[in-house]
């Protein structure tokens, strides 16, 4: 699954930066086959009755998954996929697609902003009846409280994949990208503004949803000093990342933790991820329903099928991600179970954040990034 979550500048800022200079080459991606049994339709086709449509990033539902539920709800799942947040939240905002959508899958950020926009309804529990299957951290989070508006698909961090061969001894710190002293090999860093900026504010010993200004401006400072090192290969999305460590072009990358998993298990021998000590980012992908979904009814009925024990074991063999569902995860292969790579120990998850809203301080991490990308 190509996970590659952008800032929430608009589309006009975003596309300024990203003609800026960066340290190395930056690759495009290719771009992604849909699943089979479904197409990339755009916002404007024409819905059909017994339909129901789903926006989701690209490469994160099996098939089978997704015919299982055409079958068990007699309806035909329309898959529309978009590569970064930004573009998700542009469409439902903009592009009138909450009229078009009926599910789709949003980081847990940008949850309360489109909850302002009013681009969300609210859930029907009495329709999620699996609801009671979400581990209690996912139950009321943060960014939802008492899960109003969205239910959690899947979770994850953002750590280190690299090559054992090469860095046999590495130390499990993010001081081996970011401290110029203790940079073992070449590495790349991850393109996408809060999880970067939130690996260096972990570093430092700092919330990744500081509003602090200066702890903000230093994070930004660190990050350019790493983007102008020698070794740095520059910025590139989780799976271009991952693709140049398994190549052996690079040594290290920042990226996203199932991204990595899925080529760490082709080649254990040479290749493995970690989450470093300091702490880091645990993000969270959700289920939430436009405000004028045209099937709402057919909605409910596919988050509460995501929910089932059994799917939700499932999706997380698929996805190489962690399962927010307790009752899935005791049916998740027990190899699975106890990688810390997918379910991190419990000594560590009071270091991992996950992002909040921050509002009008979000200006503070766009002017960092910016900077840094600028540099």
């Amino acid at each position: 699954m190509q996970r590659k979550h952008l800032t929430p500048a608009t589309i006009a800022g975003l596309v300024g930066i990203s003609l800026l200079a960066a340290c190395g080459n930056k690759s495009k991606e290719e771009s992604k086959a849909q699943p089979s049994g479904s197409a990339a339709e755009s916002a404007a086709s024409p819905k059909t009755p017994g339909e129901v449509s789903l926006l989701i990033f690209a490469e994160y539902i099996e098939d089978k998954i997704v015919s299982d539920f055409e079958k068990a709800a007699s309806v035909r799942l329309r898959i529309t996929t978009y590569e970064s947040s930004e573009e998700m939240e542009s469409k439902l905002s903009y592009g009138g697609a909450d009229s078009q959508y009926d599910v789709v899958v949003a980081s847990s950020q940008t949850v309360p902003r489109l909850v302002r926009k009013n681009l969300l309804q609210p859930l029907d529990h009495a329709k999620l009846t699996n609801l009671k299957n979400l581990e209690p951290r996912f139950s009321g989070p943060a960014f939802d409280d008492g899960n109003k508006f969205s239910v959690p698909y899947q979770w994850g961090t953002v750590g280190l994949m690299y090559d054992k061969k090469k860095l046999p001894n590495l130390e499990p710190s993010w001081g081996v990208v970011f401290d110029s002293k203790k940079i073992p090999g070449t590495f790349i860093l991850l393109d996408e503004m809060r999880d970067m900026l939130g690996a260096v504010l972990k570093y430092k010993g700092h919330s990744t949803n500081s509003t602090n200004a200066d702890e903000i401006r230093e994070a930004g400072k660190i990050l350019q000093d790493a983007k102008s090192h020698p070794k740095c290969l520059g910025f590139k999305s989780g799976v271009g990342a991952v693709q140049d460590v398994k190549s052996g072009s690079a040594d290290i990358a920042v990226v996203w933790n199932g991204d990595a998993l899925k080529e760490v298990n082709e080649d254990k021998e040479r290749l493995a991820y970690i989450n470093p000590n300091e702490g880091g980012v645990m993000w969270v992908d959700t289920m939430v329903i436009s405000r004028r979904a045209p099937n709402a009814e057919g909605a409910h009925k596919f988050i509460n099928f995501i929910l089932e024990p059994e799917i939700g074991a499932r999706l997380s063999t698929f996805t190489q991600y962690a399962t927010p569902n307790v009752a899935a995860r005791t049916k998740v292969a027990p190899e699975d179970q106890q990688n810390p790579a997918i379910y991190p120990p419990e000594s560590l998850m009071p270091r991992l954040e996950s992002h909040r809203d921050l509002g009008d301080n979000l200006k503070l991490f766009d002017e960092a990034w910016t900077a840094v990308k600028a540099h």
